[in-house]
């Protein structure tokens, strides 16, 4: 009877000790959690905020946070209030550029993609692989790596069936159905306003060329996409509205290209007068040289190897730029923009923006009304700080900056001249 006892004793004793180990895997996460000692293994461009006091690599941090723009890629040792982590920091997208297509009825990458649907506003993953199913809808493929920094955006075209030949002899008029302009019927001719309707499609063969009436317009409710270079000629509009979509490759340099609202703008390898985009989901500028681009309330913005003379991002809440140059860049109203090996003229960012920009150069940069920048491995010739702006610089030049009522600071840079401002 003494040994059932002390065994039904031990087995209680087990027991107890089992559930307060689980009970102390359950409080753990929380406790940790509200301490802020939670640091992330993987850093890209972010923030994380932290409370006690920091160093990195041995050597204390002037931060009580710590930023993948403030600090060097590659594996750092961060030690925070005595514990001990590594963190990977990469800020430089990969150096990859996408190339698809088509096998049987799969469309296939060379390279590992989020793919996503741009009619839905917002950046949910439908899966994250190399090949998706080909269908009679249309998807963007984003080349990211796991930190977040995007390479390059391209398109996943619909099937090319059940489609009829669109006759060439009488102008473009309002279409119904999916039509096919073929480039051994060119040209085509758009004489006056035209409406693609929703749930209807227009695509334009490689080749196909285009005549434009003076200031003819194609209103595109539905969906435009094309297999190869195409080519407007004369002056005219391609407007995107309601739950429209146009994929673009085309030479139009006396096009225009508008929308109100809209699920997706994207142009490739082209070469248009302007785009002036609102409230449109997704908007992709890749390989393509412009005059003017204004895009306001869009979703998301993705801008590759393209060359833009003035550019305009409108409370856009997630803009990636890469490899591209702008003259003129104006950033405002609450955007985010993220800019890799780019170059900019003149740079004005306001209205509560945040910009980051990695290896690229700015000639003049002005930011006000509470914005907040952050270089990193970057050159600027002049930069001007002013009404509650906050400047960051890391491993950055300034050959002079002009700092009013704002803040600048500065980790392993140069900033060759300050000049102290007044402000009324």
């Amino acid at each position: 009877m003494k040994r059932i006892k002390t065994l039904h004793t031990h087995a209680l004793g087990l027991n107890a000790s089992i559930s307060l180990i689980a009970l102390m895997l359950l409080i753990l996460p929380v406790v940790t959690s509200i301490a802020g000692t939670v640091i992330p293994t993987r850093l890209g461009i972010e923030r994380i905020e932290l409370t006690g006091e920091i160093k990195v690599d041995g050597k204390n941090y002037p931060f009580k946070f710590i930023d993948g723009m403030l600090l060097d890629d590659g594996k750092r040792n961060i030690t925070y209030n005595g514990q001990k982590f590594t963190v990977e920091v990469k800020t430089v997208p990969d150096q990859i550029r996408l190339n698809g297509s088509t096998e049987v009825y799969t469309y296939v990458f060379d390279s590992t993609v989020t793919f996503l649907d741009p009619n839905v506003r917002a950046l949910k993953p439908l899966s994250r692989s190399n090949e998706i199913k080909l269908s009679d809808k249309f998807y963007l493929a984003v080349a990211s790596d796991e930190f977040g920094n995007v390479a390059d955006v391209a398109f996943v075209p619909p099937t090319l069936e059940k489609l009829d030949i669109l006759d060439s002899q009488n102008p473009i008029t309002n279409i119904s159905g999916r039509k096919f302009l073929l480039s051994s019927k060119s040209p085509y001719r758009i004489i006056s306003k035209t409406v693609l309707p929703e749930k209807s499609a227009l695509i334009l063969e490689s080749g196909v060329t285009v005549i434009s009436a003076l200031n003819a317009e194609l209103n595109i409710k539905g969906t435009l996409v094309t297999t190869g270079l195409v080519s407007f000629l004369g002056s005219g509009r391609l407007n995107v509205s309601e739950n429209g979509s146009a994929y673009i490759s085309a030479i139009g340099p006396e096009m225009d290209i508008t929308s109100d609202r809209g699920a997706l703008i994207f142009v490739d390898a082209s070469n248009f007068r302007s785009i002036d985009a609102n409230l449109t989901n997704f908007v992709v500028i890749r390989k393509t040289s412009l005059s003017k681009v204004s895009i306001n309330g869009a979703y998301a913005v993705y801008i590759i190897d393209s060359t833009i003379d003035e550019l305009q991002i409108q409370n856009c809440g997630h803009v990636v730029i890469n490899n591209s140059a702008a003259n003129i860049f104006n950033v405002g109203l609450l955007s985010k923009v993220i800019s890799y090996n780019s170059q900019f003229d003149k740079l004005l960012v306001s209205d509560l923006s945040s910009v980051s920009l990695i290896s690229s150069k700015v000639s003049t940069l002005n930011t006000s009304k509470g914005s907040v920048l952050k270089f990193k491995s970057s050159s600027l010739k002049s930069a001007k700080v002013e009404n509650y702006a906050v400047l960051y610089l890391f491993k950055t030049t300034i050959d002079q900056l002009n700092v009013g009522n704002g803040k600048y600071y500065q980790i392993e840079s140069n900033v060759k001249k300050v000049v102290k401002i007044s402000e009324e």
